[in-house]
């Protein structure tokens, strides 16, 4: 950026330059951390409580505890000993946004005063339950924070208070002192930006600067927000301290918040649309001062209790190494307006291509752009949006809105609303769901599973062998290999277990329903929930307007091939016996074979050579592969959605369910609205395909055991034992022309699923700009899937990258719905981006 003239489109302001530089430096460090000490308990061992205080304390309901340690953490990371030693509180000169995230990101875990009783720790921790376990994950009504603000909050929890059983008082007392405590963290910050600005030099145009932040933050969040600057602020300082009470989450639909400030400013003369573009860059590189470029720089502070899914029972493990910068700092921008009219109406707007200027001049990897598309939205930010992409960031995701509006009022019909359900916004990496007024959560089936286990016996190939003979038993015990003699049988064997699939989730989500609200309410995200102060009760305790959940069919693509490679070798060609294929699986394509007599052959079952393992498995290789546009491949993809859309729909509404149904519609039903959980379906693995894959046996299409899986509804990366650039002269092992592939997603089963089925592609670097435009315009007008992302990085660079990092630290790539800096990467996971498919246009 030095180098280009100060005229150049892509030069952003003086400030903003020194803010970045700055943030450079910051990636560099090793992060500064709280550690427990510095947090501690609320109560235990607080020398500078009496024992009668600290009775007091212990005796008061959960959720007033968890209100006062929200309190308690901002006076820790706001005191000046604390802030020097772990980062938690600082204003730069240049700053012209205040406020401090922490380093709590998903992969390395979080602080957070303790509250609970030596007794409700061992209750909770029975269940897999602490003081860490709130999720987060759902997209809060920033909206209000701006136009009404957090003392009008406050008001209406104390209007509401007057009519509540104890249960709410309860309640809206929390929220109370939770929103006074954000109004104190402001004040903290007004004051030290007032102390940092007396050490400038009275004629240092910083000062005056700081000086009007200060301003700001005595009227922001507190009081609605004036300005467009104001409005920024207020939204980043809820957002900071909604991070620091270990609520993760994203920032919603940005452009439609802070649009109608912006034209307000100008039509009054006090901002300038470079004025603006300033403020949102200088917010943009607020929100990724927490990034670490150098993997070991990383935290390990994870408990096997963090950020626990709504309604899942066990411990919190995941792919952690590949979450090291995930902040869930989702801004959703475009589509449509959230009404109620028959025909939708183009949402795009200044604050839209603002955004994607953010995305496209900065070099960082969060936040993560969300782009609205649909048929109506105009050319020029498709042309921003193609342009961004090519600068490397990997920013915006794109998500059709036809698609997913459809697949929420499929389920939802009269249920949600058209202007609810045309508010969605994205969560996490790109989860759906309307903005600021639904609770979110999620879980996994694995289709490469369901294949495992229709072909074994209900049993996965991961642990066949000596030890657990056909493999580790799960489901049914469906009929052997040998009696599956056509294509329908094993197919109807794969969806019998589907169909237990679906029904353990409902019965896992329905027995486990509000476990947190005893252990770990969200007294603060509740304030920023519809719902939740009208019904006078939290999140996590049934308050929201909507619930939604999210059952995830995983593997789609990787369970396509193989499916084709069964109906085409076994049961079309007739080339391989089913019985000897599974024997090859089984013995992950030859590399567990057992030595017998001085010969190697499987543990058990049909005895197949190492030479004819090798053979069928290169059969396998050689065929078509989903995401290409190869329809004989894709359509088996289509029907397993549609099966899968179909058996969770069946399952829901199942009598098996019912009276666990009707329990919690009782239990949580409101007089103004009653409790119902929508079953919204989508497919995805987020940045977990190396762990999912980690825990799937070999598979039909070739791939190893213990191998990644594609991500999302991607197409299958090459196989982890093969070379993703040959020496055949071919720039990639795998590549297609991306037209061709939004053929393999041109179906209705897209139009079911509310919560998305992304393809995440590879671009190379020289793709022309106006050709991808060309192409998003397409993807808008529905000739894709629901979700697309896509990362510009040639094989070259890759390779460049992992030989030397320093040289290529920028470079960004997308993890299933976020952007990570491709160094901060662990190997498996940098290898898994070299070997996706390279889309050429």
């Amino acid at each position: 950026m030095q180098s280009l003239p100060p005229d150049h489109p892509d030069l952003p302001s003086p400030r903003v330059c020194a803010l970045l530089q700055r943030t450079f430096q910051l990636w560099r460090d090793k992060p500064l951390w709280l550690n427990e000490d510095d947090v501690g308990h609320l109560f235990r061992d607080r020398h500078d409580l009496s024992d009668e205080q600290r009775r007091e304390l212990a005796s008061e309901p959960i959720p007033l505890r968890k209100s006062r340690a929200i309190r308690r953490m901002f006076e820790i990371i706001t005191d000046a000993n604390v802030a020097r030693r772990a980062g938690t509180f600082a204003v730069d000169p240049d700053e012209l946004i205040l406020g401090t995230l922490p380093p709590f990101s998903v992969g390395q875990g979080k602080e957070f005063v303790r509250y609970l009783t030596e007794e409700e720790e061992l209750r909770a921790m029975l269940s897999y339950l602490n003081e860490l376990s709130p999720m987060g994950h759902i997209v809060p009504d920033h909206e209000r924070v701006v136009s009404r603000g957090l003392e009008g909050l406050i008001d209406d929890c104390r209007k509401r208070s007057r009519t509540a059983n104890e249960r709410g008082k309860c309640f809206l007392s929390a929220v109370r002192i939770a929103l006074e405590a954000v109004i104190f963290l402001a004040g903290r910050y007004a004051q030290e930006a007032e102390r940092v600005a007396a050490t400038l030099a009275q004629e240092d145009p910083r000062r005056e600067s700081l000086q009007q932040a200060a301003d700001r933050l005595r009227r922001v969040p507190a009081k609605p927000a004036e300005t467009f600057v104001e409005a920024v602020q207020s939204i980043y300082l809820m957002h900071c301290a909604l991070h620091w009470t270990v609520e993760i989450v994203p920032l919603g639909r940005l452009d439609q918040i802070l649009q109608p400030l912006y034209e307000r400013d100008i039509e009054q003369g006090r901002l300038t649309p470079t004025m603006a573009q300033e403020t949102l860059d200088c917010f943009w590189i607020k929100l990724d001062e927490r990034a670490i470029l150098n993997r070991r720089h990383l935290e390990n502070r994870f408990t096997a209790c963090d950020g626990v899914l709504t309604g899942y029972f066990g411990p919190s493990n995941y792919d952690q190494g590949g979450l090291l910068n995930q902040w869930m700092q989702q801004i959703t921008i475009g589509g449509v307006i959230a009404s109620d009219e028959e025909h939708p109406t183009d949402a795009c707007n200044d604050v839209t291509a603002m955004c994607l200027e953010c995305a496209r001049r900065l070099p960082l990897n969060s936040p993560t752009l969300d782009l609205r598309v649909h048929a109506g939205t105009p050319d020029d930010v498709l042309r921003l949006a193609a342009q961004a992409l090519m600068s490397g960031g990997a920013h915006p995701v794109l998500l059709q809105d036809d698609k997913i509006i459809a697949g929420f009022r499929e389920v939802a019909g009269d249920r949600l609303s058209l202007a609810s359900a045309r508010n969605y916004a994205c969560d996490g990496c790109y989860e759906t769901m309307p903005a600021g007024e639904s609770e979110f959560s999620f879980g996994f089936i694995s289709a490469p599973d369901l294949i495992e286990k229709a072909l074994n016996r209900g049993a996965s190939f991961a642990g066949a062998g000596p030890i657990h003979l056909r493999g580790l038993k799960d489901s049914w015990r469906t009929p052997p290999a040998c009696q599956l003699t056509t294509w329908d049988q094993l197919w109807a064997t794969l969806i019998a277990h589907l169909d237990l699939s679906c029904h353990r989730y409902i019965k896992n989500l329905l027995a486990n329903y509000g476990t947190k609200s005893d252990v770990a309410p969200s007294p603060l995200l509740s304030a920023l929930i519809g719902g939740c102060i009208e019904s006078t009760r939290d999140l996590v305790d049934g308050g929201a307007r909507r619930h939604i959940f999210s059952p995830l069919l995983v593997g789609v693509s990787t369970a396509a091939d193989s499916l084709h490679a069964l109906r085409s070798l076994v049961y079309e060609q007739r080339s391989v016996g089913l019985e000897e294929l599974v024997s090859a699986v089984a013995t992950n394509w030859g590399a567990n074979l057992v030595s017998t007599n001085g010969r190697l052959a499987p543990a058990l079952g049909t005895a197949v050579s190492p030479q004819r393992i090798a053979e069928i498995r290169s059969m396998c290789d050689d065929l078509p592969k989903f995401g290409y546009g190869n329809r004989e491949v894709d359509e088996l993809a289509w029907k397993l959605i549609d099966e899968f859309c179909d058996r969770l729909i069946a399952a829901w509404s199942s009598e098996l369910h019912g009276e666990a149904r009707r329990a919690l519609e009782r239990r949580y039903a409101h007089e103004n609205h009653a409790f119902e959980i929508l079953m919204i379906p989508g497919v995805g693995t987020f940045e977990q395909y190396v762990f999912s894959g980690s825990l799937v046996g070999a598979s039909p299409d070739g791939r190893r055991a213990g191998d990644p899986i594609a991500s999302d509804l991607s197409p299958a990366p090459v196989h982890r034992d093969r070379s993703p650039t040959p020496d055949n002269g071919s720039r990639h092992a795998r590549t297609g022309a991306l037209a061709d592939s939004f053929r393999s997603y041109a179906d209705n089963c897209m139009r079911r699923l509310g919560d998305g089925a992304p393809a995440d592609y590879n671009l190379p670097e020289n793709f022309p700009v106006e050709d991808l435009a060309s192409i998003l315009k397409a993807f808008a007008r529905g000739e894709g899937g629901s979700v697309a992302t896509f990362t510009v990085c040639d094989p070259e660079t890759f390779a460049g990258a992992q030989r030397d990092p320093e040289a290529f630290n920028l470079v960004r790539v997308r993890m299933g719905g976020w952007s990570e800096f491709f160094v901060t990467l662990f190997p498996e996971h940098q290898e898994h981006h070299r070997r996706r498919p390279l889309f050429v246009s």
